[in-house]
């Protein structure tokens, strides 16, 4: 047996309802706005196939003896007017007190005669009309209609009745209906396109997400059909390239860590080398290995660590980094605001600032910490006057394990990982490290961090 599945979430299905459901608006809107309008222009006597019901009553009350009329009349009425006889026309000139005439073509006044010798009239009055009924809207003014037929025994024929109609010019009536047609319409196409653009706007931030942070979570597969494939096969993705980073980083750490036991025996051995200069060359590359190796252990197991994000408040963030080296007699003046929150890892961000200020502490003098709220982020200097860095280095000096020489020496202690490990922070927060040269001498080091994006 077969069996039939609803059928799925797909964007052309959504855009297929999207057109539905605008269709079936607009009918709507169309429905309401006859039930309230009501005819424009012309009375609805004017339509063909009324004119032939009037003519056809008229001839059958006319042929009627004059004691059976007033009953013919009753019973023949058509919908929405009623029909009356009377004798003469001074009951008909009651009715019509205070009417206007309405002119109609003589194509419709030989359609409604026939063959017969009528005299025939069409009037509108405002006159003695009642406040609108519950089949009037409140909006429109009522008219009543009245045909007259006076037969050939000089008896008259009335069929009146009453039209709503709109006390606005037929093109403003319309410009008003279109209006509000346009309006439901692209009010339905807005919601429908919001609807649609939502899961496509969630899986765009998980992408952004996962460009700053490896170890974002997953998406949920929501939306159409044809989404759903797509972040489905993103999570994949992002499954393999977090196991690849994983295993990469694990695999590091590990070489890392059994480089030791060979550095151990090399300096066991150089115990016994006699030439005094040659041991301490040895110990001096020793020693300087297991720096190398303990900056890259300390700097995998930073990044296979997991920092919760939480808020904080940044300008406090600084000033504390600024107390810590007052304390050690390092003056460092601070500019910014006196309170900033922001969304991230406040320890990861501690190490960051703290190993460029360790850098102008190192190799410059004067640092200062400059902490500016722009549009829609945040901007961190550190600033210091000094030997700066050669244009044709400042982007180098990112690289793992590369170190300037000169002023910027092993003899300081670098490895070459201070302000790799600066960029990976920065990169992980989605954000982004500029170095420049100032003017007079010195670097300045200009950190970038988004702020969240307000819907």
């Amino acid at each position: 047996m077969n069996i039939k599945h609803w059928p799925r979430d797909t964007i052309a299905r959504r855009f297929a309802l999207t057109i539905v459901m605008a269709s079936l608006a607009t009918i709507g809107l169309n429905q309401i706005y006859l039930k309230v309008e009501g005819v424009f222009g012309l009375p609805p006597i004017g339509r063909p196939e009324l004119l032939d019901q009037i003519h056809i009553i008229t001839k059958l009350i006319e042929a009627a003896p004059p004691q059976a009329r007033p009953r013919l009349a009753t019973v023949a009425g058509i919908k929405d007017f009623q029909v009356d006889w009377y004798a003469n026309k001074t009951q008909v000139l009651s009715l019509s007190e205070n009417a206007k005439e309405i002119s109609f073509s003589p194509e419709t006044i030989h359609r409604l005669r026939g063959d017969a010798n009528w005299n025939i009239a069409v009037m509108k009055s405002e006159d003695n009309i009642s406040a609108p009924s519950k089949d009037q809207h409140a909006l429109i003014k009522p008219e009543k209609i009245f045909l007259t037929v006076e037969l050939r025994d000089n008896s008259w024929v009335v069929f009146s009745g009453t039209q709503q109609n709109w006390p606005r010019a037929r093109a403003k009536r319309m410009g008003i209906v279109l209006t509000l047609l346009i309006f439901s319409v692209v009010t339905l196409s807005l919601v429908a396109a919001r609807q649609l653009a939502k899961p496509i706007e969630q899986f765009s931030e998980a992408v952004r997400r996962f460009g700053t942070n490896t170890r974002a979570p997953q998406m949920s597969e929501t939306g159409p059909q044809e989404l759903r494939v797509a972040i489905k096969a993103f999570n994949a993705m992002q499954t393999q390239i977090q196991k690849f980073v994983s295993d990469r980083t694990s695999m590091l750490m590990a070489i890392s860590h059994d480089l030791r036991t060979p550095l151990t025996r090399m300096r066991l051995r150089g115990e016994f080398i006699e030439d005094t200069e040659q041991q301490t060359k040895l110990f001096r590359d020793v020693d300087e290995m297991h720096a190398m190796i303990d900056s890259a252990l300390a700097f995998f197991r930073d990044d296979a660590e997991t920092e919760q994000t939480t808020q904080f408040d940044l300008s406090e963030l600084l000033r504390t980094i600024r107390d810590e080296y007052t304390d050690q007699g390092i003056d460092i003046p601070y500019c910014g605001p006196d309170h900033q929150v922001y969304s991230g890892r406040p320890m990861g961000l501690k190490r960051a600032f703290t190993n460029l200020i360790d850098n102008t502490v190192k190799y410059g003098t004067l640092p200062e910490i400059e902490l500016t709220c722009l549009e829609q982020a945040i901007s961190v200097a550190i600033k210091d006057r000094g030997p700066g860095i050669p244009s044709e280095f400042l982007q180098q000096v990112f690289t793992p394990f590369y170190r300037l020489e000169g002023s910027r020496s092993r003899k300081t202690g670098g490895v070459g990982l201070g302000l790799t490990i600066v960029r990976t922070i920065v990169h992980s927060h989605g954000g982004d490290i500029v170095l420049k040269n100032r003017d007079g001498g010195g670097l300045k080091a200009v950190i970038t961090l988004p702020l969240p994006e307000i819907n």
